[in-house]
């Protein structure tokens, strides 16, 4: 039994875990105009609309510059208008080629349009820039997951996504506690890339950081099972259920656990490791 392709449709979009970027990098602008300053206080308190009018009245010496073209982009992203922000964000690269604001949030732009190529080609441009900065490896590990079938190689996308969510795990571990649900969306990798014993432990490791996440135990059960551990697959689905979770598929891999359980008991042997 192979892990099916239903296990990608499982994993969790790692993006929202990344949302107080946005207010960091709308931080990070400095404004020396008093009306792009104040464009920035009507972004940051709801009125977007309000800031784009007011951007666009303001004299071309001050609308064309860095900081007027990526604060459009900006307002023209939460209210929703991606084709206009994708086109200000990249205005606003011809001011300043080397701007990880703005191919951060460009990229962004794409991945919510589902252009994922085109999204990770962005966060490529950021990791060059800065090497450091985490978001851009996460949201490019989602593009790919995203992603995923529309490529050549399929699996080695999985792949580099892989090494993309721990590069994360490397970068924040000191700074940000990565809860539970990272090592899990790690171990459905593996586990839809046949590497049991990775999986196994990848979800070892989300139960560790919160034992009540009933579905890791199932995954766990069904990486146990496709490595032949049985008892032990035995012993996590009927942890899952007792927490509340079962698949449908569920009753099937008990089914194959108790006649596996029988054979066992009718020749003497063990099967599985």
């Amino acid at each position: 039994m192979k892990a099916a392709g239903w296990l990608l449709g499982l994993l969790l979009a790692v993006l929202p875990a990344w949302s107080q970027t946005e207010t960091e990098l709308l931080n990070a602008i400095v404004a020396r105009e008093e009306a792009l300053v104040e464009a920035i206080e009507l972004i940051r308190y709801g009125n977007p609309e309000g800031a784009i009018r007011l951007i666009k009245s303001l004299p071309d010496k001050t609308k064309r510059t860095f900081e007027a073209e990526f604060l459009l982009g900006y307002a023209y992203k939460i209210s929703g208008k991606l084709e206009d922000a994708i086109d200000y964000f990249s205005k606003a690269t011809r001011y300043e080629s080397l701007s990880l604001p703005a191919f951060f949030e460009r990229g962004n732009c794409y991945l919510i349009r589902k252009n994922f190529n085109l999204a990770v080609f962005d966060y490529d441009r950021v990791i060059l820039i800065d090497s450091t900065f985490a978001p851009a490896y996460n949201n490019r590990a989602y593009a790919r997951i995203r992603n995923y079938g529309e490529q050549k190689l399929p699996v080695t996308q999985l792949k580099f996504a892989r090494r993309d969510m721990e590069k994360v795990l490397r970068l924040t571990e000191k700074s940000r506690p990565i809860g539970s649900e990272y090592y899990y969306n790690l171990a459905l990798l593996d586990l839809y890339m046949s590497e049991y014993e990775l999986a196994i432990s990848g979800f070892n490791d989300a139960i560790s950081a919160d034992s009540t996440v009933s579905k890791a135990y199932y995954f766990r059960g069904a990486a146990h099972f496709l490595a032949q551990y049985y008892d032990k697959a035995r012993t996590d689905f009927t942890r899952a259920s007792a927490l509340g979770f079962q698949s449908n598929q569920t009753p099937e891999f008990m089914r194959v656990l108790e006649l596996i359980r029988a054979h066992e008991e009718r020749t003497g042997e063990k099967a599985g490791k």
